[in-house]
């Protein structure tokens, strides 16, 4: 890594809505657009810290599903929509569930490389008005399908995330019963964090129309506080007859945008600023697209061989909960205790936004590490197409 140093100095998110792709009057955030919303999380990070909109170098945003109105025109949007000065420019990316986690390693290597000072990285998603499923924007090659010379792909399960969930639970033998338990866990872990008003520090309430009312939305509409095992153990597989993978133990669709805000040591000093965190290291990989939950495995191992540090040696750990089966297979493929996993909960309660996430668990993991007084954390994501995506943080 170059000596620039590079700090997480401000995040800030959305509440996360729960999508409705087929009925899209019952999610909240129904009336509004995610670059507007990201528009808005900017304008409150520059009213937060101070930083002048003049001396943004680069605005990064991560979309999974850059098509209709999540297109971001090249990365200008929510830079337009902010009424930024002319003057900051933008990109937009697509890494799948990793594009705002990536979206932060890139403005951090703007900033290792003496190229950028002050960028603002994040990403959004709105799984209502841009479905993963049944679009006619989005359209899979299926000749990755059906051709000889690329069955060993496995495609007919690479392109459902839910089959390559159902493929690493039977491939490590992970059960059912271990994926419910562990779903719980984050409905309980997210329902404590909702009570003792953790989130608060890191939404923004957003403004909505709902059957012609104003409406402010700031919580988290996936979150089940009563849910128990047994509603769990009652809930069908949801993607194979015989399967383990129901809707329980998976995240759900949502709408959601995050935004955190990078800076070098230098712009640091100058605005006086207090860092939540030091970007140590990343690292990715590819992985089988079969079973693209593993891709945090090998994605961690790169980023802590580049920070010359092992498993033991973090503290806290942000695992996504695309399904239950990624951070059960992550935990013990890694060697890594429940305990020091997604501490208030994650994405089966919180929502996976794609593009959000990343940018949302970087963010929520740097808040967790000042609040338990933790060193080392590390936030890791797997990604469509078998991919992982991993950062090391230490807390300022």
């Amino acid at each position: 890594m170059n000596s620039e140093k590079v700090y997480l100095v401000d995040f800030k998110r959305t509440a996360f809505s729960r999508s409705r792709p087929n009925d899209p009057e019952r999610d909240v955030f129904n009336s509004i657009r995610m670059d507007e919303a990201m528009a808005k999380l900017i304008n409150v990070v520059i009213d937060e810290t101070g930083i002048k909109p003049e001396e943004i170098n680069d605005v990064i945003t991560g979309c999974a599903l850059q098509m209709d109105e999540n297109w971001t025109y090249g990365g200008r949007h929510p830079i337009l929509l902010a009424n930024l000065p002319e003057n900051v420019p933008g990109m937009a990316l697509d890494r799948a569930c990793s594009s705002s986690l990536n979206a932060i390693t890139i403005g951090a290597m703007e900033i290792m490389t003496g190229n950028s000072d002050i960028v603002m990285a994040g990403g959004y998603e709105h799984m209502t008005h841009v479905p993963m499923g049944n679009s006619p924007f989005l359209k899979p090659n299926i000749k990755l399908m059906v051709r000889p010379e690329y069955m060993h792909w496995d495609m007919n399960t690479g392109y459902s995330m839910g089959l390559t969930a159902e493929k690493l639970a039977a491939l490590r033998g992970i059960t059912r019963d271990e994926m419910d338990r562990y779903s719980l866990r984050s409905h309980q872990l997210a329902s404590k964090a909702l009570d003792d008003g953790y989130f608060k520090g890191e939404i923004v309430p957003v403004e909505v129309e709902i059957n012609g009312e104003e409406k402010v939305i700031d919580t988290d509409q996936s979150i089940r506080k009563n849910t128990s095992l047994e509603d769990m153990k009652k809930l069908k597989p949801a993607f194979k007859d015989d399967g383990v993978i129901t809707a329980g133990n998976s995240s759900p669709l949502n709408a959601g945008a995050s935004l955190t805000l990078l800076m070098s040591e230098k712009k640091v000093k100058e605005y006086g600023l207090k860092p939540m965190a030091r970007i140590v290291s990343f690292g990715w990989a590819g992985v089988d697209p079969s079973i693209m939950g593993e891709g945090p495995v090998p994605a961690t191992k790169n980023a802590l061989a580049k920070a010359k540090m092992d498993v033991s040696d973090i503290d806290l750990w942000e695992i996504n909960e695309a399904f239950a089966v990624v951070v059960l297979n992550a935990m013990k493929e890694l060697g890594i205790e429940e305990d020091r996993v997604n501490v208030h909960g994650g994405a089966i309660a919180i929502g996976h936004p794609l593009g959000a996430t990343g940018a949302r668990i970087a963010g929520t993991l740097a808040r967790i590490m000042n609040e338990k007084k933790k060193d080392y954390g590390v936030a890791t994501l797997c990604v469509g197409g078998g991919q992982g995506y991993s950062v090391v943080f230490e807390r300022y």
